[in-house]
C-alpha cells in the first residue's frame, strides 16, 4: 500500500473520525471503502445506461428503425469517400 496525502474540511474530517472509532480508528479503511463503493456505484450507472441503450435499440428494431447492413455500408462507403 502507499500513503496518500488528503485534504479535508473539518465537517469531513469529524465524519471521517466518526465512521473510523469503531473501526479501531482505522481511518485508511474508512478511506479505501469510500472510494471502493463509489467506483462500484460509476460502474452501476454505466451498466444502467449501457441497459437502457440497449433497451431503446431493441425498441428500435421491433418497430422497425433499423437498417439494413448493406445500406448501413454504402452510407459509410459514401461518407468516408467524402
Amino acid at each position: 500500500m502507499r500513503k496518500v496525502t488528503l485534504t479535508l474540511d473539518d465537517a469531513t474530517l469529524k465524519r471521517l473520525e466518526r465512521l473510523a472509532r469503531p473501526r479501531a480508528g482505522n481511518k485508511s479503511f474508512v478511506v479505501r471503502e469510500a472510494v471502493r463503493l463509489m467506483a462500484e456505484g460509476e460502474a452501476f450507472e454505466a451498466q444502467r445506461d449501457f441497459q437502457q441503450s440497449m433497451t431503446r435499440a431493441l425498441r428500435d428494431v421491433r418497430v422497425g428503425r433499423v437498417l439494413p447492413h448493406r445500406e448501413v455500408e454504402q452510407f459509410i462507403r459514401t461518407k468516408r469517400a467524402r
